[in-house]
């Protein structure tokens, strides 16, 4: 964005304008002031422009952020296994259910949903891991459960359509058999098509975790062409503008080739990856996170002089930002 001399023709008159051109997701707008534009997750004091943020509740985080993440977004979690990226989440997910939607005097909005996501695991698996590793977290989301602040969305059915999983490992119902129970529903017959219409039905100023993208790029191998699964995830980009929530997509590192984990990232508005640091020796393993990219909010990392944060895990407060790690020599 910078101002510069222009000619514009209108109706056989040459008119010139000092302008700057500002080009956003909805408009080319060339104006002689800040004051006039107006998008939806932007936020406005005087002459300064902000993106309006989400936080992710992780205040050792969200202070460096400036009041989290930009609002409108969909972040991709990429992860070492068991390095950070479940706990980022489900963390995230739990401080969000405590916060009030909106703090007075602060440009960050929380959520006024959290849905969880999953097509490989029952709702029933997610509950007893977080039960096993971060107790507080467990009772805050089962309280809000019965708030309807948080709900949990299985898409296995679906997943394992036409599979050779028998339907009684995928479906844990107790109840006998039918005929009915035995046909396919229009959900598991495309499930794309279910996942665009629960996202559309509610990811309008929520909090979505989609658990786990890995799953969808192993479900694209056999029921749908590469370039289809970049589109899909290019359109979710998109519509989350509109949606003007956070959507997290959980990703194993080196799950896909390089150029295929490039492509994933390039969908994406923000890309945080969650890795082992093995310093050698009889240290023992540190998890590290970094941000790779991060619409509106790296260049002030990069100002900071901030390469990447040592994390921590505990029961009691789920993850943490133990120490920031910076750039040494840089002016």
């Amino acid at each position: 964005m910078k101002g510069f001399h222009s000619a514009i023709q209108q109706n056989n008159t040459i008119l010139e304008y000092n302008t700057i051109i500002i080009i956003t997701e909805y408009k080319l707008f060339a104006k002689n002031t800040l004051k006039i534009y107006n998008t939806k997750n932007i936020v406005y004091h005087g002459d300064n422009i902000k993106p309006a943020k989400i936080p992710t509740c992780i205040e050792s985080l969200d202070t460096i952020l400036h009041g989290g993440l930009p609002r409108g977004s969909l972040t991709l979690l990429l992860e070492d296994g068991g390095a950070g990226g479940f706990e980022f989440a489900i963390t995230t997910a739990a401080r969000t259910l405590q916060k009030n939607t909106r703090t007075p005097g602060e440009d960050s909005i929380v959520p006024e949903k959290v849905c969880y996501i999953t097509f490989t695991r029952s709702k029933e698996d997610i509950m007893n891991e977080i039960a096993l590793s971060f107790q507080k977290h467990h009772a805050t989301i089962e309280e809000k459960m019965k708030q309807s602040r948080i709900e949990f969305k299985e898409f296995s059915e679906a997943y394992f359509a036409s599979s050779f999983i028998p339907t009684r490992w995928r479906n844990r119902s107790k109840r006998e058999p039918s005929l009915r129970s035995l046909k396919w529903s229009e959900e598991e017959e495309n499930l794309i098509e279910a996942l665009i219409e629960y996202l559309d039905k509610n990811a309008d100023s929520s909090l979505i975790i989609i658990d786990s993208l890995t799953a969808l790029v192993q479900y694209s191998l056999q029921h749908m062409k590469w370039n289809d699964l970049i589109l899909f995830l290019y359109g979710i980009q998109r519509a989350s503008k509109d949606w003007k929530g956070l959507i997290y997509t959980l990703l194993n590192r080196n799950i896909c080739n390089r150029r295929k984990q490039e492509e994933i990232a390039d969908c994406t508005d923000g890309v945080i990856v969650f890795k082992w640091n093995d310093p050698g020796g009889s240290t023992q393993r540190e998890r590290i996170m970094q941000i790779e990219k991060l619409r509106g909010v790296l260049p002030t990392l990069y100002h900071e002089n901030i390469a990447n944060f040592e994390i921590q895990i505990t029961p009691q407060k789920g993850f943490e930002i133990s120490n920031i790690k910076r750039v040494r020599g840089r002016v």
